[in-house]
């Protein structure tokens, strides 16, 4: 192995240094740690073998929908024996059908994803207490990092103190708490390690997810050190250095770079718990999760000092580097798909299940403060449904309006600041129609919905560079995501508004307005935009 020590390669920024231990580890053919073959070959086995597998994101991320008997049925059909159970609120009234089904099949109920101890939490208690089930619960957390030791300190007291009840409730019936990194601070291994630490109780543990994890690659190995006497789960992803930054954060496995490397690494760690077995794409679960399973036999070999053989053929979509990242398409005319326009709050609208709006880029549409709004009408809290957005995801300055999949909550991503979301607790997607507003500037962004102010989050710029690209209404300006429902009056302007009042009529154009789409009027097959920028939108069929 060549020459590589933490003393120089601390200092290379993330991408270079990742890169530089990784092609030193995947270029040795020999284990990290040396050991006999027959015992290498042994444990490489027993740890990725399909009994020691869990499948994991499959609830709300199948395209097929499957409820619990057709889901049980598609895990048993795979080989696997162990589940971890995520899902949202219209899953909750079958939990038990779906508990009794594993039962019956003979199916490890492995975890299930736990919201705390509201309505939802209570009642997946209850479920379990009634089987006589015995499993982990998964419990996520957010925020913002610390500055000072004493604000790390008071976090960590804080989470433990948040997280003390739940593990109670767990004892009380034999279940245990996984601590689920999910991005934030709470998303860090060594403030989960305190907060254990902290919390002090036999009962609780740590899950640990590679696809929430590409920000710790250059100190994988030092981590899985620390947390394998906490951890409960290791889950698996297909790794791309900064994959998450261009469009590549969940990924089959065998199709990552890294995955070798990955592999290995938690071979010779002393880590021997179950492997998790992502989903979480909108595929056909079943398919995704073959994917993972024939990329991981495909990979097996290789941990042994095999040659690879032919790739697998993959059934779900792999992202490619720089899907994400094209440079902003001309948007040139042409007719509208028919169903585009549709009945609206004023006059028509655009019917965001036949139709995305595309318009092209300016340098306006992304530099705060900017307030953009519109009327939506949208039925269908499961998806991620895009409301406006600007530029792909990689672009430092790329802002989305959408609604979280699986609550219909509204909420901005903003992936050049932090934090990086600004989340409200209120649902838009009752079928109704809401008039939405966000308000960006420099270091504040805030939500309203209806004339009421229902989030507002302080924020930090990262620093990250702007990336040209369209802007979209009804999708991401890359168009993989839509929406299930109609958009109407979209208005972007220079500024900070006033959403504090409900319009009671259509929209007005003033010296601060960028850009207004109503959908009523249009020239040459284009929506006239009737702001001063003059930037007509190009209705496109999602077909």
């Amino acid at each position: 192995m060549s020459v590589l020590t933490t003393r120089n390669w601390r200092f290379l920024p993330l991408s270079v240094a990742c890169l530089a231990i990784i092609t030193t580890c995947l270029s040795d053919r020999t284990p990290i740690r040396a050991e006999d073959p027959q015992a290498t070959a042994a444990a490489t086995a027993k740890l990725y073998n399909r009994q020691n597998l869990v499948a994991w994101c499959i609830v709300p991320f199948d395209a097929k929908k499957r409820g619990p008997v057709e889901r049980v049925a598609m895990l048993e059909r795979l080989g696997f024996r162990h589940y971890a159970y995520d899902w949202r609120d219209e899953h909750v009234p079958t939990f038990e059908t779906e508990v009794l089904e594993l039962k019956r099949r003979g199916i490890e109920l492995t975890s299930v994803w736990f919201p705390g101890l509201d309505a939802n939490g209570k009642k997946l208690l209850e479920v379990l207490k009634k089987h006589g089930v015995k499993t982990q619960l998964w419990v996520t957390g957010g925020g913002e990092p610390t500055r000072t030791p004493e604000e790390r300190r008071q976090r960590v007291i804080a989470e433990a103190n948040r997280l003390r009840p739940i593990c109670e409730a767990a004892a009380a019936q034999g279940c245990t708490v996984g601590l689920y990194n999910h991005g934030g601070w709470f998303g860090e291994p060594e403030n989960q390690i305190l907060i254990l630490k902290e919390l002090n109780v036999s009962n609780a543990g740590i899950v640990y997810n590679l696809h929430h994890g590409h920000a710790h690659l250059d100190r994988f190995p030092e981590l899985l050190d620390q947390m394998t006497p906490y951890l409960y789960v290791l889950n698996l992803n297909g790794m791309v250095v900064r994959g998450d930054e261009d469009g590549r954060k969940i990924m089959p496995l065998g199709t990552g770079p890294l995955d070798l490397w990955v592999l290995r690494t938690i071979r010779d760690s002393a880590y021997r718990g179950p492997i998790g077995i992502l989903g979480h794409t909108n595929d056909d679960a079943e398919e995704r999760l073959s994917d993972n399973l024939d990329g991981l036999d495909w990979l097996l070999p290789q941990l042994t000092g095999e040659k690879p053989a032919a790739k697998p053929q993959y059934r779900t979509p792999v992202p490619k580097a720089g899907e994400q990242a094209r440079p902003a398409a001309a948007v040139v005319p042409g007719p509208a798909p028919a169903g585009a326009l549709t009945e609206g709050r004023f006059g028509t609208a655009l019917d965001a299940r036949v139709a995305r709006a595309e318009i092209a880029g300016r340098r306006e549409y992304r530099e705060p403060p900017l307030s953009v709004e519109c009327w939506a009408r949208v039925f269908d809290p499961n998806p991620f449904n895009i409301l406006v957005a600007s530029e792909p995801k990689t672009s430092g300055a790329h802002w989305e309006l959408f609604t979280f999949a699986g609550s219909g909550q509204l909420t901005v991503y903003l992936p050049g600041m932090t934090p990086d979301h600004v989340r409200s607790d209120v649902v838009v997607t009752d079928g109704q129609w809401h008039h939405l507003g966000f308000v960006y500037e420099a270091k504040k962004a805030r939500l309203f919905v209806d004339g009421k102010q229902v989030a507002e989050v302080a924020l930090e710029s990262r620093g990250n560079p702007p990336q040209a690209g369209n802007l979209a209404i009804g999708s991401l300006a890359t168009r993989e995501l839509g929406c299930a429902g109609m958009i109407d009056e979209v208005r972007i302007s220079r500024g900070v508004r006033d959403f504090t009042t409900v319009p009671k009529s259509p929209l007005s154009v003033d010296d601060q307005t960028l850009g207004l789409w109503r959908f009523n009027q249009s020239q040459e097959g284009q929506i006239v935009d009737e702001g001063t920028l003059k930037q007509p939108a190009r209705l496109q069929s999602i077909r």
